[in-house]
């Protein structure tokens, strides 16, 4: 039983969409944000076409070179727009961008004078209280992250070691482009690494002490997808078709955790990725295999799960799981990301993000979290 929501308006298609959708948003605006991932975007055909689109609009421009933006990068973002009255943003771009542009849209106004103090209007949500969040249009140049349909973002804050969430019900976007021929340029390791992501979305929403009827049937679509067409993918990155089958297992991946958020693998992942510097969507599903071993006998229909991984048994992901590392050019084993029993000790330690841990289907303590990483050493 459950309830499912989703607000997003989805358009499936081009990018030439973009001024159909924006005059859908009441009342009109003029002033727009544009975030996007920087370097030649301006000169891309995409880029391009969008500004196109845009014309008609006053329309300030912030390119993204960063990935897993820190609390310093969101500030340092939103000083640059803090005195452009925009009313809209639209972000395109992979993940980092989609994050940033919801958490600005959530910041304008709010009078935040040094990341000590955005750190506390994030640690205690205060963006909740703002009376100007903006609307936000999400177009995703990656499929993994599902940031154009969820309502929280994240944000790091290595100075103190931790990961943090803008998160509010009132930051779902107001629509999410999806077009497949956004991704076509993605390098093999970015394609492999992103499709991860949206499978451990997929899996942790299938298995989530949140799960519903709903949200389950998007979780298997989304891995069917992703698994059944990864490796062609891969192989053959200027294929259409093949990158509509992703982009396609990311949205659904992304529908699914967007009512029940994640578990244990991403829990798991943030200090893996602080600790190590581990690519996320490696870190993700590098644990996928052995948390779904755990879980299993507690998973709703887990025979369903095992049909749309097309393996046979829970033993059999694993290899699932190595063979698409391999195919990405990473590692399943941490020793070769330079981990070592006092790293490992430390992820252990630090792998309980509350609403996430607390989210998986069996309870882990901080030594079951260590034998898991002891076991793809």
């Amino acid at each position: 039983m459950g309830n499912f929501y989703n607000p997003v308006r989805v358009k499936i298609g081009t990018l030439n969409v973009i001024k159909d959708v924006l005059d859908t948003i009441k009342p009109q605006y003029s002033k727009i944000i544009l975030m996007h991932r920087g370097g030649d975007f301006s000169e891309s055909v995409a880029g391009r076409n969008l500004y196109k689109s845009l014309e008609g609009f006053e329309v300030k421009q912030i390119g993204v070179n960063i990935s897993n933006p820190d609390v310093e990068d969101l500030f340092h973002y939103y000083k640059q727009i803090e005195k452009f009255d925009y009313q809209c943003i639209v972000g395109i771009g992979g993940g980092s961008v989609l994050d940033l542009s919801k958490s600005l849209a959530a910041l304008k106004n709010m009078k935040i004078d040094s990341t000590t103090n955005l750190r506390s209007v994030i640690k205690q949500k205060l963006y909740n209280e703002n009376q100007n969040i903006v609307p936000w249009i999400g177009i995703p140049t990656t499929s993994g992250t599902g940031s154009e349909v969820t309502c929280w973002a994240t944000i790091w804050d290595r100075e103190n070691g931790v990961k943090m969430s803008v998160d509010s019900e009132h930051l779902y976007a107001h629509s999410a482009i999806i077009d497949p021929t956004l991704t076509v340029s993605l390098p093999k390791g970015l394609t492999a690494s992103t499709a991860l992501d949206a499978l451990c979305h997929a899996t942790e929403a299938y298995w989530s002490r949140s799960s519903n009827e709903i949200s389950r049937i998007y979780s298997l679509e989304a891995i069917k997808r992703i698994v059944n067409n990864f490796e062609k993918v891969v192989d053959q990155p200027g294929d259409i078709q093949l990158r509509k089958e992703i982009a396609l297992g990311s949205l659904y991946a992304g529908l699914a955790f967007s009512n029940t958020r994640t578990t244990a693998c991403h829990s798991i992942s943030y200090p893996l990725t602080l600790e190590l510097g581990v690519v996320h969507g490696i870190a993700t599903s590098i644990t996928l295999a052995k948390v779904m071993e755990i879980n299993f006998k507690s998973i709703i229909e887990n025979d369903k799960l095992l049909q749309a991984f097309g393996v046979s048994s829970v033993s059999k992901v694993q290899g699932l799981i190595e063979h698409f590392h391999q195919l990405s050019g990473s590692s399943s084993k941490l020793r070769d990301y330079k981990a070592n029993e006092e790293i490992i000790e430390k992820v252990a330690s630090n792998a309980f993000t509350k609403g996430r841990m607390d989210n998986n289907p069996v309870a882990l303590t901080q030594e079951d979290v260590k034998q898991i990483l002891l076991s793809i050493y």
